[in-house]
């Protein structure tokens, strides 16, 4: 009788003991991470601030403007690379001079050649833009796409102001697109060393890519942009755009010469870049480093925004990168942003091309037009001409009112006055 009721005491008082030991152990723990939560969140708080705080200083400095920025890939010796752009540019027997952007500008004559002007007619460039949306393909049109060398588009949009090529082929895969667009250009014959391939919410900067390829050689194997690794492939990411040589086409283009190699080539979506490295590398071509000498990155798949304010570097863009970026985020010779938005690619475009900071001060850009009367004589000129009045020592403010008041009282009689001579004014 009382071993039944004994053996459920027993087994309550295990149940509480157990349950009462797991709270205790469940607040220790949960203490505990909290503490560790805390001390992450401040660590990552003041990682954040002492990252601010040093692109801030950055961003703010004089002394980097003085120096040459070394590229990574100049440096590979597989590849025979010996050159820098300064080398280069002894080579070519071209000399550099720092122009006085005052007078090149508002002066009465431009003697002199910009670099970047020079750079265009020496590298040559073709831009290949893959399109989505129109007025994304619009803004490329308009603004950074006017300084390649040649610039095809590639869509199934259709638009009277960009000539976007339609391949009219039922495509299977993103990698057919690219692998039909090797094949388009190829066979376009244009004269060109480069290619740069790059999605419609890309902004790229030829000036910086033409500094970046105006060493190499452009009959040599060259893959560049922003090389990450998957399942052991490096591939350059299409986010970031990517750069070929003229030979990598031609073997391309010798590799997938119709429709049907372009189909078994690769049969996923959104997989054409990693498909491109992994028939690359079936020749020996991959990707090369594009860091500069702090291992900075060149080719972005993120915002300017995002990357010196925003981004957590913790996607595999970062985490998987081939050659890892260091220090600040960016190269002041950086080729690719991320856009996304016609009206910040406009916006990003008249900064870096049209808007001009002149430091020291300027003459020309702020030098009033010149005038034949000075301006306090104006007055005086005026009621000579209009009412023949040369005594005009004693008139005063109100005196003068009266005088214009008295022939024109509305303002619309002397606007008409004003047409009538300058239609008289025109030659027959």
């Amino acid at each position: 009788m009382y071993l039944p009721y004994f053996k459920l005491q027993s087994t309550f008082l295990v149940g509480f003991g157990i349950g009462f030991i797991l709270a205790i152990l469940t607040f220790i723990v949960h203490d505990a991470f909290n503490g560790t939560s805390s001390t992450f969140e401040n660590s990552l708080s003041n990682t954040n601030d002492a990252r601010r705080n040093s692109l801030l200083k950055w961003l703010t400095s004089d002394t980097r403007n003085n120096e040459e920025i070394i590229m990574q890939v100049w440096k590979d010796q597989m590849l025979g690379n010996k050159s820098t752009y300064g080398q280069w540019l002894t080579d070519k027997n071209v000399r550099t001079n720092n122009i006085d952007m005052d007078f090149y500008l508002y002066g009465s004559t431009r003697e002199q050649e910009l670099e970047s002007d020079w750079l265009g007619s020496n590298v040559q460039l073709t831009c290949v833009v893959f399109v989505k949306k129109v007025k994304l393909a619009k803004s490329i049109w308009n603004t950074w796409g006017k300084r390649c060398n040649n610039i095809y588009f590639f869509g199934q949009e259709k638009d009277p102001e960009v000539p976007i090529i339609n391949l009219e082929l039922k495509l299977v895969s993103s990698w057919q697109l690219l692998c039909e667009a090797f094949n388009y250009v190829w066979r376009d014959n244009k004269t060109m060393d480069w290619l740069v391939f790059s999605k419609d919410d890309t902004l790229v900067v030829p000036e910086n890519l033409r500094y970046m390829l105006a060493p190499l050689n452009h009959t040599r194997d060259y893959y560049l942009g922003h090389a990450v690794v998957l399942w052991g492939q490096p591939y350059n990411v299409a986010d970031a755009g990517y750069v070929i040589s003229m030979a990598v086409l031609g073997k391309l283009a010798n590799m997938f010469g119709n429709s049907e190699k372009c189909i078994t080539g690769g049969k996923y979506w959104k997989q054409e870049d990693y498909y491109l490295a992994k028939h690359l590398a079936s020749m020996g071509i991959f990707p090369s480093d594009t860091r500069d000498q702090y291992l900075r990155g060149t080719f972005h798949g993120y915002s300017l925004q995002s990357l010196l304010w925003g981004v957590v570097k913790t996607g595999s863009y970062w985490t998987r990168a081939l050659y890892p970026i260091q220090n600040e985020c960016c190269s002041l010779m950086s080729v690719t942003f991320n856009v996304g938005e016609p009206d910040k690619m406009y916006t990003l475009d008249y900064l870096l091309h049209h808007l001009y900071i002149i430091k020291k001060e300027a003459v020309f850009g702020t030098r009033r037009a010149p005038t034949a009367v000075p301006d306090e004589d104006v007055w005086k000129i005026a009621l000579k001409e209009e009412f023949n009045i040369t005594h005009l020592k004693n008139i005063s403010k109100d005196a003068y009112y009266e005088i214009w008041h008295s022939k024109y009282s509305e303002p619309g009689q002397l606007m008409t006055k004003n047409d009538q001579r300058k239609g008289l004014d025109k030659p027959n």
